[in-house]
């Protein structure tokens, strides 16, 4: 059945009927007009018009006929190649491979189907290839260096419509080592897959010898400088009682070896190996068995991962008794700014009622932590003007076990802090480097800027700031910092601190910034409580500040890290992990900081991905919550085998570019950690699809099942009655002509 269709909904009727009553008004007209001329001229002229109307109304509805037509396709059938590594393997003392076994079959196979069927080829690996004709299977090599069952499957079902594709044949052994699980698809599709299983399960036979890394437990990330443990997993066939040297390499140097007797149990024997990381950056870790004469494959003695060496991250619990213009300063301008702390703060705003703030996603306290696992997430503890009544003994205990343990503990002047506030005799004194004196010890109400001592222009608290301040011989170097408000009283250092600044106004010259080792972490005493001063004025007056700068080099230092905080923009960027398994998702992260060194979420960050062959991705970078200048994103590679990120910020007209990262998608001899068919694998496939599965040698009778019947498939056709661009030509032909007769007819 045909039907025509208008523009705009108009009806054929109205189209017909002002066609009609446009071709009557120009007959009448050219009839009264050309009537004098003879028959011949003025229907000539009549015709060329009628032709320019009739043009212009099918332009104007723009007519378009539907139909229907049936049509007969013959059934296609899609053979899936694996073309990785492991079908490289020779199973038995054939020397015939696992592919050249799925090649020939597949051979066989369609020259009996190729007069009901067509035929598509799709080799795969850990991808799948282009679609190609059965012809071409001479091409392709079994070297994949990973397997994707699962993006096969996928590939299958796109390369030909579902009303054609009759089935699909799978031709593998069934080692998968890609991240989805093929089992994932096969449960959603609707087209039988007939699995066909290629190999053999090799440790079944009696002249077998093999020894393997199975398993290696390597983590993602390592601490440097802390204790790191790779655990590899090792099993032999054939091999019991031999004794061989495992080894642990990073980079190619190597870290440490053992002795491993091999035993005849099933199951893999553990070697642990323990070290400590000292350099940061990216590391590949191998472990290897030197292979024996007698071994069948060589390729699975060793086993890499790669890894991040990074400084852990610093997590700071502050806790302020006051809600003071300094607590806000801190907070919002120094630990909610620095893009490297976490933090939890407390502030009590009335009796016994804390108020918190955090950019610690899911960390919530019910009041101040007490027990150590809480109080063991933080690195460093700053302790403002809170009076030790708030804090239990227990609670000191378990800060001081910390703090000894490698945290930091910050004290900070206040009129209910030190010694005011009654922690002379508490477990908290013992651990800070100076005398706190009693309650009645008093305030310094002298404004007066820090005088930095010999010590304290060396100390990296004060690297790239001393010159803000003054010395023992002279005034600061770069004037314009405001003076503090005074301080807390303290009655002197004690033996092995180190004093850093010293407040000129009072008599004793008292120490104002003490620093202190307490076993293997530290411990300091700044008994100001307004250094807000030094971000607000300078800041008003666009004047350069040492605020962010010092805290954060006091906060680092009491963490144990004593790296500069540099001032100015910069962009840093890293991946969750190093090595990702084809199809896994990638996690991108960067830190933005702007011009003040404070994390910024103005700027436009981008990463560009680049392959060994050339190619390149791009991902766009979006503001996370939590730390301020934090960006991160998530995608799936399409490229294989070692990847270069290189991150870039736009900020405010200025680009910046990150380190480049490296990562690892699939790695060196994946394909021959597992080697054995997997007939489960390829079974399960086949039964979510209501398919087959066979091994090689008996799988002849899965083409008999076929349905070879051709199918007739109606389809809906559309086609348009008119060509703009053909009929405005057509249209301009026939006025043209018209005027030109016209005027040989010697009629205007």
């Amino acid at each position: 059945m045909a039907e025509i269709s208008l523009a705009r909904g108009a009806s054929p009727f109205t189209m017909l009927l002002l066609l009609i009553v446009a071709a009557a008004l120009v007959t009448v007209f050219y009839y009264l007009k050309f009537g004098q001329l003879r028959p011949s001229q003025w229907r000539t002229l009549l015709a060329l018009r009628l032709i320019a109307v009739t043009l212009v109304v099918l332009l104007l509805f723009r007519p378009v006929l539907h139909f229907y037509r049936e049509k007969t396709q013959r059934p296609s059938l899609v053979f899936l190649l694996d073309c990785s590594s492991s079908m490289n393997i020779s199973d038995d003392t054939s020397g015939i491979t696992r592919f050249e076994q799925s090649r020939a079959r597949i051979l066989e196979w369609s020259e009996r189907l190729r007069g009901d069927f067509d035929l598509l080829l799709i080799p795969f690996a850990e991808r799948a290839f282009p679609v190609a004709r059965v012809a071409d299977i001479g091409k392709y090599r079994p070297e994949g260096q990973a397997t994707s069952l699962s993006r096969a499957l996928v590939a299958a079902v796109k390369a030909a419509p579902k009303s054609e594709l009759e089935a699909i044949f799978l031709f593998s052994d069934g080692v998968h080592n890609a991240a989805r699980s093929p089992r994932e698809v096969s449960s959603k599709m609707q087209t039988r897959v007939l699995a066909v299983g290629v190999g053999a399960g090799l440790r079944g036979s009696a002249a077998y010898r093999d020894i393997q890394i199975t398993g290696l437990d390597c983590p993602e990330r390592f601490f440097v400088n802390n204790l790191a443990r790779i655990k590899a997993s090792v099993e032999a066939v054939g091999l019991n009682g031999r004794v061989v040297t495992v080894t642990l390499s990073e980079d190619n140097q190597a870290v440490a070896s053992q002795e491993l007797v091999l035993d005849e149990q099933i199951g893999p024997q553990d070697v642990t190996f323990e070290f400590r990381p000292s350099v940061k950056g990216r590391h590949v870790y191998l472990v290897a068995i030197d292979p024996l004469a007698e071994e069948k494959i060589e390729e699975n003695n060793a086993r890499s991962a790669p890894a991040i060496v990074v400084q852990p991250g610093i997590r700071v619990l502050y806790l302020e008794g006051t809600l003071r213009a300094e607590y806000g300063a801190l907070v919002d301008r120094f630990l909610s700014k620095d893009p490297d702390l976490e933090f939890y703060a407390m502030v009590q705003t009335r009796r016994n009622v804390f108020v918190k703030r955090s950019n610690i996603e899911g960390l919530d306290f019910p009041g101040i932590p007490s027990d150590a696992e809480s109080l063991n997430q933080f690195d460093v503890f700053m302790i403002g003007d809170l009076d030790s009544s708030y804090l239990s003994s227990a609670q000191q205990e378990a800060i001081v076990q910390r703090v000894r343990a490698g945290a930091g503990l910050i004290m900070l002047g206040g009129y209910h802090s030190l010694g005011p506030g009654g922690y002379a005799a508490t477990p908290l004194a013992a651990i800070l480097p100076v005398e706190l004196g009693d309650r009645e010890i008093g305030q310094v109400t002298d404004p007066f800027l820090p005088e930095l001592t010999a010590e304290g222009r060396q100390h990296p608290i004060f690297a790239n700031i001393a010159d803000f301040f003054p010395t023992a011989t002279g005034g600061p170097k770069t004037v314009g910092l405001p003076e503090l408000d005074g301080c807390t009283k303290v009655l002197g250092s004690r033996p092995g601190a180190s004093v850093l600044a010293v407040c000129p106004v009072t008599p004793d010259r008292m120490p104002v910034l003490v620093a202190m080792p307490v076993d293997r972490g530290r411990s300091i005493v700044f008994p100001v409580d307004t250094t807000r001063k030094w971000q607000q004025g300078p800041r008003v007056l666009d004047q350069q500040s040492p605020f962010l700068q010092l805290w954060g080099q006091l906060v680092r230092w009491a963490a144990g890290r004593e790296q500069d905080v540099e001032a100015k923009a910069g962009v840093t960027a890293n991946s969750d992990k190093a090595y990702y398994e084809p199809d896994e998702i990638v996690h991108l992260a960067a830190v933005v900081r702007d011009e003040r060194g404070e994390g910024t979420d103005k700027a436009k960050v981008e990463a560009v991905i680049h392959g060994k062959s050339g190619a390149s991705e791009r991902v766009t970078l979006t503001s996370m919550p939590g730390p301020g200048g934090h960006y991160g994103a998530t995608y799936e590679p399409t490229l294989n085998g070692t990847l270069e990120i290189e991150v870039r910020a736009e900020l405010e007209g200025q680009k910046l570019t990150a380190e480049k990262l490296v990562i690892e998608v699939g790695r060196p001899y994946l394909e021959f950690e597992k080697l054995d068919l997997d007939e489960q694998t390829l079974s399960g496939i086949a039964a979510d699809t209501g398919g087959r599965y066979l091994h090689i040698s008996a799988a002849d009778s899965l083409i008999e099942q076929l349905n070879r019947a051709e199918r007739k498939n109606r389809i809906y056709l559309e086609q348009p009655l008119f060509s703009p661009l053909l009929f405005w030509c057509l249209f301009a032909v026939a006025v043209t002509a018209e005027w030109l007769l016209r005027r040989r007819f010697q009629m205007r």
